[in-house]
């Protein structure tokens, strides 16, 4: 076969897949990502290696495009990212490298790309959907019922400083949550505001040729990342029910749909399917559909070919494909999480141990491992390896500093000297915490000089409003409280300095590792010894108000300490805060 393909955004899970499939069938693959490196770039059928340009700025990438079809007159350019699929879709609809992209029109794709298009289609056709409002100005934001809700931007790409910026659909608790998010996207894009849909996703895949389906397939995920709903790192093969197929092919038909496409569904409790989008290119889960049966690459380069196209295939069902790096790290987050939260999509810790075997009875793959190439199967355990080796040795770090830190704890309640005058509190943000902790100290301590701040770069801004609300409600004001960056003068005036977790030990031992003989962590002066007083930034009330207890707990324990230090026969009275 003599093709030549170009697989654009070489990074993506998708590429990878596309490369080792065009190259098992003898074409030749150019592979072009805007990074230095990428997994495709190690299989042994990518014959060339390109550094395209960011689709950010589409006149350049459309020149640097064309120069490489001058030289090598592509059969089939594939867009295997929302991102260079943007920058295609800029080109005229008879432009002899957008044709060879396989794409639709530019009302079909815009439908697709904008979800808020996507979903008056759905609801104009009968197909369900999420209840949804569309929030478009800060100032007209609506009332929410309950919660949860979903936040999605109407787009995934938008422009931010001269950047194309992805931004992912968010779940949101409160209204708090749901402001933060709305003041950061509003300015950029339009919003939608969903009621939140309970199930697990299922993902119906086609290939049309000018209006007319030709392939389909269906998956459902059972493994997502994040635990709170996102792309599947475990997923299995299976025949869609005839709604869910009819709904779907409904949408791609009205569309005049051409080339290839995944419509993502919730699969409900009460047996009915919601869309919640479509994705308009091939799909990070791509393995399964090439080793459970059907090959979309092949399908797409006969349809760039002006080939007719081959019948359905046949295809596995219940067959299961993994994306190993991925799914270990949803390993280790299913084994923590609480199983009891409806938000999260949780498994049986026991069966996601065992589905491990399926390999074993030839059920399972692993998303680029393949004998017929192995750079990209080094490439992906050496990730592996490294991944986990560098967890091991954060985990190992972590547990040293902790146990230095509590060796220095016991040193300087132990031993003699003069008597503390000036104490600084620190936290990250220095908006909740270390503020709080200042005035409560303030209050038991008034002859002691006491200060806070943290390690947020922004200085000048106010504790949120719950953070007020509470405090209040414990009988201290931080009204007038504004954060501050920690400078080397306010470590240098302090007789002694307190950190609410093991995090800030860790930015305070990098930033200023003199100070730390004079630094402990404010938990263990607690009654119970605590390593870590928690971030309440954007918790619960109940969250506030549990964290400001153990912090005005620590702070009477630390001026108990203070009290018999200045006694005559302080120095010699040891402190247990914290044991061996």
């Amino acid at each position: 076969m003599d093709d030549v393909a170009l697989v654009l955004d070489g990074h993506s899970r998708a590429a990878v897949e596309v490369v080792q499939a065009l190259g098992r069938l003898g074409v030749r693959v150019d592979v072009g990502v805007e990074a230095e490196e990428c997994a495709a770039f190690h299989s042994k059928y990518a014959h060339r290696k390109l550094r395209q340009p960011s689709p950010a700025s589409p006149d350049e990438f459309a020149r640097w495009l064309r120069a490489r079809h001058e030289e090598r007159s592509y059969t089939l350019i594939v867009a295997a990212t929302e991102s260079s699929l943007l920058s295609l879709r800029a080109l005229p609809p008879d432009d002899p490298l957008r044709v060879k992209a396989v794409l639709p029109s530019n009302e079909a794709l815009d439908a697709a790309l904008n979800k808020q298009t996507t979903w008056e289609l759905a609801r104009r056709l009968g197909v369900r959907v999420p209840d949804s409002v569309l929030i478009e100005r800060l100032e007209a934001v609506p009332q929410v019922d309950s919660y949860p809700v979903i936040l999605k931007p109407v787009s995934s790409k938008v422009i931010i400083d001269g950047r194309l910026v992805t931004l992912a659909p968010a779940v949101v608790r409160d209204d708090r949550e749901r402001l933060s998010y709305l003041k950061r996207w509003l300015s950029h894009v339009a919003v939608q505001q969903q009621s939140y849909v309970y199930g697990h996703g299922v993902g119906v895949e086609f290939l049309y040729d000018r209006g007319r389906k030709v392939w389909h397939f269906a998956h459902e995920r059972i493994h997502e990342y994040p635990l709170t709903g996102g792309g599947s790192t475990y997923r299995r093969s299976l025949w869609p029910a005839p709604q869910l197929l009819h709904a779907s092919e409904q949408v791609l038909n009205a569309l005049a749909w051409h080339g290839v496409a995944m419509l993502e569904f919730k699969a409900e409790p009460d047996g009915g399917y919601c869309l919640m989008e479509i994705n308009p290119r091939l799909w990070g889960s791509l393995a399964l559909t090439i080793d459970a049966g059907v090959n979309f690459p092949l399908g797409v380069l006969r349809l760039a070919c002006g080939m007719p196209p081959l019948p359905q295939p046949a295809y596995r069902r219940s067959y299961y494909t993994r994306y190993l790096p991925d799914d270990l790290v949803w390993l280790r987050e299913n084994m923590r999480a609480e199983h009891g939260d409806a938000l999260l999509l949780t498994r049986s810790r026991l069966m996601s141990v065992l589905e491990y075997c399926r390999p074993l009875i030839g059920r399972e793959s692993w998303d680029h491992f393949d004998v017929r190439d192995l750079g990209v199967t080094r490439v992906l355990i050496r990730k592996i390896v490294s991944d986990h080796a560098g967890l091991l040795r954060a985990k190992a770090g972590a547990w040293m500093l902790a146990r230095k830190a509590r060796r220095r704890h016991r040193v300087i309640v132990s031993r003699s000297g003069p008597p503390v005058n000036s104490l600084l509190f620190l936290c990250h943000g220095n908006v909740c915490r270390s503020p709080f902790a200042e005035q409560w100290a303030k209050r038991k301590l008034p002859e002691v000089r006491i200060a806070s701040a943290g390690f947020h770069e922004r200085g000048d801004r106010s504790p949120p409003g719950d953070i007020l609300a509470v405090a209040a409600s414990m009988g201290v004001s931080l009204s007038h409280s504004r954060s501050k960056r920690v400078t080397r003068a306010l470590i240098d005036a302090a007789d002694l300095i307190l950190v609410m977790d093991m995090q800030n030990y860790a930015s305070l031992a990098r930033e200023f590792p003199q100070a730390l003989d004079r630094t402990t962590l404010l938990g263990f002066f607690a009654s119970e010894a605590l390593a870590n007083i928690t971030d309440p930034y954007q918790s619960a009330e109940e969250e506030i108000r549990r964290v400001f207890a153990q912090i005005s707990v620590a702070v009477d324990g630390l001026s108990a300490w203070m009290e018999r230090k200045r006694s005559p026969t302080g120095a010699r009275t040891p402190y247990a805060g914290v044991s061996s």
